[in-house]
């Protein structure tokens, strides 16, 4: 693994062209200063490398499920390499906003964004999502009462996530714009400090050097710290300037700090946090008048976003509304109903196929997909059967609608498929899970039956 992860570097420009390293279940993530240093043909020849994207400045290596052991080991390396070349990383650094600017569009630099700060937060997000499931289900079924000490303090540890939200995405904001990650996260933590959350709740006036502080609730905000850390990113090379070398170590981070804090705790933090009610408030607008739509259009999409490696960065949407909203309908089920209806459609490959050995691993792929992880059904069976494809995409489409129809909504974030359905449950409405049970099964005939009826066994690839 280690050497791999070397060779992925050295084609990928090496560490100091590296601005970011994140992953997903299958996808090693590498947000890159300069894209035209990429050497594809040599990162495809590698024996271990399924495919590789090219997706804004992300180049994305897809291994399957040795991703996340690879990324562990790449971020070792390249944090190594870049702090015994401190120069070269921060004018690599430097020079990067001109380069982006040159070679993405505002939408690519966006979505690349989004998917770069968020995707490393996966794990964590998906930790607490099923251990809300978990509590959910010992409240549901064994009768643990909510005033219980034990429902509480699993209760808090599941929040602490999407409580302290913009400690953890200051950091990875920072790996994103290039900054230190440590000081990011002590100016985003002004955010959630016990003491600025005490001034909240007394709610009286507060003024800093007679300017007033707007007071607002930051925990689970995500606008507030992008934007504060992206300021930070330019605060701390002017810090770098300007301070004299004998003295670098200590003034540069003194400087970026004591600049940093204020304009973001008096200008960035209340604007991030505008923005944030204003894309809230749109959200539930949507929800409220055309529920059927994003589910509809997610289901039926899916394997597209996914194809190119955008569902992590829609999904970051999703992850705004559950952590200020407690629940989504956004994506993860459009993204249910289209996994489901993947599994389905890759199934049925496998029982028409003639091939020997496409059987099992179809069946294998379908099975995956079934899970909450298409990558293989989708990239070694529907994306060369198109009529797999076109039956993914009805069953999705079809399941999409009823989750919509029926609001079904999710309470936290993992892999959309059977294993994670307890995400699904509210105990104040019974019918969301059922309902989420019942889209699962549409999903499943109608790809099924449509696939089923359009694919030939001698037409299997």
């Amino acid at each position: 693994m280690k050497e791999l992860a070397k060779q992925c570097i050295e084609h990928v420009g090496g560490a100091a062209n590296i601005q970011a390293v994140s992953h997903c279940a299958t996808r090693l993530r590498l947000t890159l200063r300069d894209q035209s240093q990429v050497n594809e043909a040599a990162l495809t020849a590698l024996p271990e490398v399924i495919k590789v994207m090219q997706v804004g400045a992300q180049t994305q290596i897809i291994i399957g499920s040795d991703a996340p052991e690879l990324y562990g080991v790449v971020s070792q390396l390249v944090e190594q390499a870049q702090s015994e070349t401190p120069a070269k990383s921060a004018e690599a650094a430097e020079k990067q906003p001109a380069a982006k600017d040159k070679k993405k569009a505002a939408a690519g630099k966006f979505f690349d964004a989004c998917s770069s700060m968020f995707t490393p937060l996966v794990p964590a997000f998906t930790a607490a999502g099923m251990i809300k499931a978990v509590l959910a289900i010992l409240v549901a079924v064994f009768g643990l009462a909510k005033t219980s000490q034990e429902y509480i303090i699993i209760n808090y540890v599941s929040d602490t996530i999407f409580y302290f939200l913009p400690i953890y995405l200051g950091v990875t904001a920072a790996s994103y714009f290039g900054c230190n990650k440590y000081i990011a996260a002590a100016v985003t933590a002004m955010f959630v400090h016990p003491t600025y959350v005490g001034l909240v709740s007394a709610g009286e006036a507060v003024a800093f050097f007679g300017i007033p502080v707007v007071l607002y609730n930051y925990s689970s905000t995500v606008f507030p710290t992008i934007l504060t850390v992206w300021f930070m990113s330019y605060v701390e090379r002017f810090a770098r300037k300007v301070s004299p070398k004998v003295v670098k170590a200590i003034m540069e981070p003194m400087l970026t700090l004591l600049i940093t804090f204020p304009v973001g705790l008096l200008i960035l933090g209340p604007i991030g946090a505008v923005l944030g009610e204003v894309l809230m408030q749109i959200f539930a607008a949507i929800d409220a008048s055309v529920p059927f739509l994003v589910p509809m259009i997610v289901g039926a999409v899916s394997p597209f976003l996914v194809f190119v490696g955008m569902h992590r960065a829609v999904g970051t949407l999703e992850t705004m509304q559950i952590a200020q909203m407690g629940s989504s309908s956004l994506l993860g089920t459009g993204m249910l109903a289209s996994n489901i209806a993947q599994g389905a459609s890759t199934l049925v490959l496998s029982l028409k196929s003639k091939d020997e050995k496409v059987k099992p691993l179809a069946f294998t792929a379908g099975v995956t997909a079934l899970c909450g992880i298409t990558e293989p059904a989708l990239y070694g069976f529907t994306a060369k059967n198109k009529k797999s494809l076109i039956a993914t995409v009805i069953g999705g489409g079809v399941g999409g609608f009823y989750a919509g129809i029926t609001h079904v909504v999710r309470f936290a974030k993992g892999a959309p498929g059977l294993p994670t359905l307890p995400v699904f449950i509210s105990l104040d409405n019974p019918m969301n899970l059922i309902n989420a049970c019942i889209t699962v099964l549409i999903a499943f005939a109608v790809a099924f039956i449509a696939a089923w009826v359009m694919i030939k066994p001698e037409e299997i690839q």
